[in-house]
């Protein structure tokens, strides 16, 4: 039997910072498919293509830190464009993004050096 690969701390972080993310996803779509009960089924659409693209990234993460983590970030941002009410979202979201990542990476950093 082969032992399993242990995690980072950057790819633990990652893991936590994408659910909340996701959480977010999902409980914005309710509420902005809510206010704007004419568009709800583009809200619903967004919101499950933006969690495959962050369920994709997810999947990648332990590989590294693969360029489709980066791109779910970026797609995070695109219903600003139609939905001005989501950017509160995406700036919470990439904050805490952001934060695990240099975190994870610091930790990484100290467990070599020990």
């Amino acid at each position: 039997m082969t032992e399993r690969r242990q995690r980072s701390a950057t790819e633990s972080l990652l893991a936590v910072a994408f659910g909340v993310e996701m959480a977010a996803i999902l409980f914005g779509a309710i509420a902005i498919a809510g206010l704007h009960k004419q568009q709800w089924l583009e809200v619903v659409i967004t919101a499950v293509v933006l969690l495959a693209m962050l369920s994709l990234a997810q999947a990648t993460l332990r590989r590294g830190l693969h360029p489709i983590l980066y791109a779910s970030q970026a797609l995070l941002a695109l219903p600003v464009i139609t939905e001005p009410m989501w950017i509160f979202a995406w700036v919470l979201c990439m904050i805490f993004w952001i934060y695990c990542l240099l975190k994870g990476q610091q930790l990484d950093r100290r467990k070599e050096q020990q």
